[in-house]
């Protein structure tokens, strides 16, 4: 028979351990709010789940369309509050879209946690280039038109459409004392722009990425008497979407369709001003950075009728009669793969188009129209074909197992000259 001291101890263990469960607190679970379809709505609902650390997920009003006339974030020149925190919107198949006659703002600034699903984000126009540095060359256009991202990002039964990077400025005019300065790259990522030191995940699930581009180059400075016209700046890279630095992207469904690079820049007037480069990779493009392999993916998706950029023209022959060089024409008119091991599993790259050179002297033929790699390796797996597109297929066919050109290309050589200046505009970017 227990004493009457063992039961109190008992009865006292037991109330102590009951006290601990008590104590625990229950899981958090995300706030959940329903978010009228009103546009001023919609951006005081992202400011408030910001001012939380709390999970927060945001259910849009079913296919509303939230036109934006304004940025939200002037710093990130976007349309929406940016993200800071872990953030989950429900669209419900509605649409985030900049009006048409507002001025030039992306529509998204994630540098939080985002997952996006049943949602068309529309019609972003991240900011042009503006200003010159102190050697009279040109600021570049801002990357992301549609959505820029720092942080994790899940996009799944969604539209990604009609979004535009920002176009480099005009290089200064040369003067009595200064030469023409250069115009500015332009922007990469129409679509979605993706960048991060660290390792992130940019997930797209059942997602139509279409008529989306990059941003062209700026024209270059005009020339004076013995003073030639400035380079034409490069066109930004990833018409739909660009991923660099440590973002792995996986595309699973979907399509990558009807995007394109933008032109690069006009050279200067007055001799020797060289067109800017066509941008490269209409579609996708994926480059990993300090040699980490990120192995990115799409996986039973369509990469089609897309367009590398055309090159920039050469600026109008000088007093002494010598004309700048017509800017090359963007490669890889579906995918652009630097530096990486992209895996394209039951996918086809089809129908897509290299971007041609521009006007000038010395006019390189336009290659690469499906893939282009730069130090990469491009992996056909499971029935994945590469065909039908323009003028060939790959840059260097060596680097995609099964990808056939029906004429020599760029295959006959190895890197180039070329080849280390599209490394540089990555760099740059």
């Amino acid at each position: 028979m227990m004493s009457n001291a063992g039961t109190r101890r008992r009865i006292a263990t037991t109330v102590t351990a009951l006290g601990a469960f008590a104590l625990v607190a229950p899981p958090a679970h995300a706030a959940e709010t329903a978010v009228p379809c009103d546009s001023a709505a919609l951006i005081q609902a992202i400011a408030e789940a910001n001012a939380t650390p709390a999970p927060d997920t945001l259910s849009l009003a079913a296919k509303c369309v939230y036109t934006l006339t304004a940025v939200a974030d002037a710093y990130w020149k976007a349309g929406l509050p940016s993200i800071e925190g872990k953030l989950t919107v429900n669209g419900n198949h509605a649409t985030v879209e900049r009006a048409k006659d507002a001025p030039r703002f992306r529509i998204i600034n994630n540098r939080g946690d985002l997952t996006l699903n049943e949602l068309t984000i529309a019609g972003g126009h991240a900011p042009d280039g503006a200003g010159t540095n102190s050697s009279g060359d040109a600021n570049p256009g801002g990357s992301g038109g549609g959505i820029q991202n720092w942080g994790p990002l899940t996009i799944t039964d969604s539209v990604i459409s009609g979004n535009t990077a920002g176009s480099g400025g005009p290089g200064a005019d040369a003067t009595a004392t200064t030469y023409a300065g250069s115009g500015g790259s332009g922007g990469f990522g129409g679509g979605i722009s993706s960048y991060s030191s660290s390792r992130i995940a940019l997930t797209i699930t059942r997602t139509a990425i279409t008529g989306n581009a990059s941003g062209s180059g700026g024209p270059g400075g005009n020339g004076v008497a013995a003073k030639p016209g400035g380079r034409g700046g490069s066109a930004g890279y990833g018409g739909g979407v660009e991923a660099l630095g440590g973002t792995v992207l996986r595309i699973t469904g979907g399509g990558i369709t009807d995007n394109s690079a933008g032109t690069g820049g006009k050279g200067g007037t007055g001799g020797a001003g060289d067109g800017g480069s066509g941008g490269v990779a209409g579609g996708a493009f994926v480059s990993s950075s300090g040699g980490v392999l990120l192995n990115p993916a799409i996986v039973g998706a369509t990469v089609t009728g897309n367009q590398s950029g055309r090159g920039g023209d050469a600026g109008v022959a000088g007093p002494g009669g010598y004309a700048g060089y017509s800017g090359y024409g963007g490669r890889g008119g579906g995918l652009g793969v630097f530096d990486d091991n992209l895996t394209l599993d039951e996918v086809k790259v089809s129908d897509n188009a290299a971007g041609e050179p521009g006007a000038g002297s010395y006019p390189q033929p336009a290659s690469g129209g499906g893939i282009h790699t730069l130090g990469a390796r491009v992996m056909l797996v499971n029935g994945a074909v590469v065909s039908g597109n323009r003028p060939d297929n790959c840059v260097y066919p060596a680097d995609v197992p099964g990808c056939v050109n029906g004429f020599r290309t760029a295959e006959a050589h190895g890197p180039d000259q070329r080849d280390i200046a599209e490394r540089a505009a990555v760099v740059r970017r």
